[in-house]
């Protein structure tokens, strides 16, 4: 799917959060060590995922404030995040299982998937040229990790 250059940091670290999905999911069918998983997660959590949650809260916001339509759309966005930080915060406390971890893996998958598929299409169609530079401004920073480079391959 081709997207706008302005959104395509986020789309980038979107890619490495999917794997992130795919590795766990593999790591649960292989009955990886949950405590290894539980590391890795906090591990994607700390290296990207936070922050890249607060970049599409803080720097969305102010066009779904100009743009209406964009209202249900964001409120899905913020409460996927809450849920996925509920999950991290639950295993960053010590209170994980395996029922957990695949809780976070399939969220974050479906979180990523309805950001692809339905909200930034919806953006790029609705904002005008002006505000999608100056978001693209906003995402310049954004560098995505490859998860795949954790040091214990759990998945394998």
């Amino acid at each position: 799917m081709k997207r706008e250059e302005q959104l395509q940091p986020l789309s980038h670290q979107h890619h490495n959060g999917l794997m992130a999905a795919l590795l766990l999911k593999k790591g649960v069918g292989k009955q990886a060590d949950p405590t290894v998983m539980d590391d890795f997660i906090v591990s994607v959590w700390n290296g990207e995922l936070r922050n890249h949650f607060i970049k599409e809260e803080v720097y969305l916001h102010p066009h779904v404030l100009q743009i209406p339509a964009l209202m249900d759309k964001y409120e899905q966005m913020k409460t996927e995040h809450h849920q996925i930080r509920r999950i991290v915060d639950a295993i960053r406390s010590g209170d994980s299982s395996i029922a957990l971890i695949t809780d976070f893996h399939t969220l974050l998958e479906k979180h990523i998937r309805f950001e692809e598929r339905d909200l930034f299409p919806f953006i790029e169609e609705q904002i005008q040229p002006e505000q999608l530079n100056e978001l693209g401004r906003n995402l310049e920073p954004l560098e995505s990790k490859a998860c795949s480079d954790y040091p214990v391959k759990f998945w394998e």
